[in-house]
């Protein structure tokens, strides 16, 4: 999503925001570049960086623009289906790389005929994958990891991040109990996933915090507020799933998590870009989302806060527009994509706003709207 797909997703939601032909022949424009990939290059089963997430792309741009037709992802369905069947033991289970994207997948492709078999086979894999304590149920993060901090992806390392870890799992099995299949399991692993989260908090002077992970020998400690790590991130995929399958207690501690992150002074935050992954637009969005699932004013104020942060930080990456830049200044965003670039600013920007529904942000696992009625 880092290239022509998700300029085509932000091109087609900024098209139905404004009712703007431009920007809807500029996102049919760049989804056919994107689906050119697909015949050109081989790509991995990724959500954010494979032919899933193209699939992705092409299915909500559709939906964005009501021009979907004849669907075009009905061989996607079927492969994905096909390769859950026999799904490596060492590929990863998250929702960049993993399993837990390919989830993210076939939810939005709901209720479309593959969409189901495509949730089962994922629900069957992490089923099979789990592991179990006293503290509830876990996944072990891969030693294939190729991540940034591969440094301290040890041998039983439990990642509790939503970018590479278990707490994007937690949207994605109550989502799937919302729909009602496999209950008898998908409850228990959703319930021991929570209690595992929960059970493995960080002690610290304004309260309970979210460590980035578990390791045997390694002290676990706070880390910055973003999306892919830390409080904000874990709070709306954990009020989410309160919220689908109606657990207050769930939400309680989500919005505990929201609130002491609201708090956080923001030069604690580890905000050094604009982006969605782990800079100020992605806090606005989250703060934004989580609000309107709560109605907690001071989540309105960080939501506000970060929008003008983000604003400070793209004006000031912008030659010109600011006559105290200095060429040291570090640029607002990596590159044109949505996680880390232009095109994931521009939409959070966007969702704050307008009344819109961003829809775009099943890929983050935190739309609260309802499966197959989201365009």
């Amino acid at each position: 999503m880092s290239g022509a797909a998700g300029l085509a997703v932000c091109s087609a939601q900024l098209a139905r925001t404004r009712c703007d032909r431009q920007a809807a022949d500029t996102a049919l424009a760049r989804l056919e570049d994107a689906i050119d990939v697909l015949g050109t290059q081989p790509l991995t089963s990724s959500f954010y960086a494979g032919f899933t997430g193209i699939a992705w792309a092409v299915d909500l741009v559709g939906r964005l623009l009501g021009t979907a037709g004849e669907d075009r992802n009905g061989d996607i369905d079927e492969a994905l289906t096909k390769l859950l069947r026999k799904y490596p033991e060492q590929a990863p289970y998250d929702l960049i790389q993993g399993l837990t994207g390919l989830g993210a997948y076939a939810l939005a492709r709901w209720p479309r005929p593959g969409a189901a078999q495509c949730l089962l086979g994922v629900v069957e894999q992490f089923a099979q994958r789990a592991r179990h304590d006293r503290d509830g149920v876990f996944w072990w993060s891969p030693p294939s990891w190729q991540g940034q901090r591969r440094e301290v992806y040890l041998p039983g390392r439990v990642d509790l991040g939503v970018a590479h870890g278990i707490a994007a799992v937690i949207p994605f099995l109550a989502r799937v109990h919302r729909l009602g299949l496999a209950r008898q399991t998908v409850r228990p692993l959703l319930d021991g996933a929570v209690r595992w989260l929960l059970a493995h908090l960080v002690d610290t002077a304004s309260g309970p915090t979210v460590p980035s992970f578990v390791a045997d020998g390694v002290p676990p400690r706070p880390v910055r507020s973003a999306w892919c790590y830390g409080d904000p991130g874990v709070a709306a995929a954990l009020l989410l799933a309160a919220r689908d399958v109606g657990e207050p207690t769930w939400a309680a501690a989500a919005t505990g998590l929201a609130l002491r992150a609201a708090a956080r002074p923001p030069d604690h935050a580890g905000v050094e870009d604009a982006g969605l992954c782990h800079g100020s637009a992605g806090l606005a969005h989250l703060f934004n989302r989580i609000y309107q699932m709560t109605a907690e004013p001071a989540l309105a104020d960080a939501a506000r806060f970060w929008v003008e942060r983000t604003l400070e930080l793209c004006s000031a990456a912008a030659p010109g527009r600011d006559a105290t830049r200095t060429d040291a200044a570090p640029p607002a965003w990596k590159g044109p994509g949505l996680l880390e670039g232009a095109a994931g600013v521009a939409l959070a920007l966007e969702a704050a706003s307008t009344t819109v529904e961003p829809v775009w942000d099943q890929m983050l696992l935190v739309s609260t709207g309802i499966p197959g009625a989201q365009a």
